[in-house]
């Protein structure tokens, strides 16, 4: 497993788009930075703790949880189409390597560039952030970071089905990416009119709403208000989250293994 993992690696290192994921890192947290030095946002805080606080949760809120599924899913495309550009599936499979081995390959590099894309954001948020306001909490924000990655990743499985389901071009999976990303936006904007149980079955919005609870208990967030009541616990988001990723990649699984056999 250990060498298709790192197989997997190799094929990336090719790819341009495996750079861009760093840089993408940088697309929230920078303009951001400028935007909370302007007087009119800067004059709205009562401390440069306060600033942080809402800084962090900017950038773990809108740049990790929009930009990360994009990103996972455009990676998934590269990933999963790689065998079938170059029509070298079943000859993988003579080798031999079972579709289930390459998938999880596939999926524990989705997990690794998940957790890094999140950890990238956090520390430069926590660089950036020093500039501008009093950083605190920089272990639990890293921990919190690692946390968001793996979750956020897991969430995004569901976005992989329907790239490998579909299997088009590469313009077509960016369109679902960003479609998943809108539509889980949408949903977090209506928290208050939506079921607990269609918010707690969308992963990127219920991962939203573990977050909120999480960064609230920490004492980074002033609250939650209203919405308390739909804030899971951190080991009903592992077992929920746990559960899609598991029925994802059975599914992937069983739509590789029927391409095998084609």
């Amino acid at each position: 497993m250990l060498r298709l993992i790192c197989c997997e690696f190799a094929k990336l290192k090719r790819k341009k788009f495996i750079w861009l994921v760093g840089l993408s890192a940088f697309l929230f947290p920078v303009p951001l930075t400028a935007l909370m030095t302007m007087p009119q946002t800067a004059g709205q805080y009562d401390s440069k703790i306060d600033i942080f606080n809402d800084y962090f949760q900017f950038v773990m809120g809108y740049g990790v949880e929009l930009l990360l599924p994009c990103v996972i899913g455009v990676m998934a495309a590269i990933l999963f189409f790689m065998e079938r550009d170059n029509d070298t599936f079943k000859n993988l499979r003579t080798i031999p390597i079972t579709s289930t081995q390459m998938i999880f390959a596939k999926i524990i590099v989705l997990f690794f560039f998940g957790i890094i894309f999140s950890l990238a954001s956090a520390l430069i948020s926590i660089l950036c952030g020093g500039m501008i306001a009093e950083v605190n909490s920089i272990a639990y924000r890293l921990f919190f970071a690692l946390e968001m990655g793996i979750f956020i990743t897991a969430g995004t499985l569901p976005l992989v089905v329907l790239v490998v389901f579909f299997s088009k071009n590469y313009v077509f999976s960016v369109l679902l990416c960003v479609f998943y990303s809108v539509l889980s936006l949408t949903a977090e904007s209506s928290f208050g009119a939506l079921p607990k149980v269609i918010c707690w079955l969308m992963p990127i919005p219920f991962t939203t709403l573990w977050s909120a609870g999480n960064l609230t208990a920490h004492g980074a967030m002033d609250g939650v208000g209203m919405l308390e009541y739909l804030i899971p616990t951190t080991f009903e988001t592992i077992i929920i989250l746990a559960v899609v990723a598991l029925l994802s990649v059975i599914l992937v699984d069983y739509m590789y293994k029927k391409r095998g056999d084609e």
